[in-house]
């Protein structure tokens, strides 16, 4: 069992306000993508959680946002091989309560809502992953490994 292949699963909420711009924060200090925008909430999955309940938790511990699991919409799945396998499930909620805020400042240095057509020149892989299959309402996919970076990020892969 010890040679059995395994992956990681992470979710990552797009927060959309009334106007259709969504909620993006800078990484910092990470270690992944630091400098990138990503999608306002991610994290990983816990034993026993559903990804709705996930993606619940992470919204409430990284930008006070309650939301209602049931109503999060499964948009996206990537598929990403690069380092350590993962597999990233995107998820939309457009109904929400709070006001966004950095609760993680040692992860996050900026919090800010962007339109979909003019998003920041550097953003992360599961965010143009996610841009790449057009941020619709529909389930997409998409597979992410070395040959295929540049394809997303614009630039070749490196270690």
């Amino acid at each position: 069992m010890a040679d059995r292949f395994t992956t990681r699963m992470s979710v990552f909420v797009v927060l959309r306000n009334q106007k259709g711009e969504m909620l993006l924060q800078q990484r910092t200090n990470t270690g992944y993508f630091d400098g990138y925008y990503d999608f306002a909430a991610s994290g990983h999955v816990e034993d026993g959680e559903s990804l709705r309940d996930c993606a619940a938790r992470e919204l409430l511990e990284e930008i006070g946002i309650t939301a209602d699991p049931g109503k999060l919409q499964l948009v996206h799945i990537n598929q990403n091989f690069l380092n350590t396998p993962y597999i990233a499930f995107t998820f939309v909620l457009d109904d929400w309560q709070g006001e966004p805020q950095i609760l993680e400042p040692d992860k996050c240095s900026d919090l800010a809502f962007f339109a979909p057509a003019n998003l920041p020149a550097k953003c992360t892989l599961n965010v143009r992953a996610n841009q790449k299959a057009g941020f619709g309402s529909e389930l997409t996919y998409s597979l992410a490994n070395r040959e295929n970076y540049q394809e997303f990020m614009g630039e070749p892969y490196q270690d």
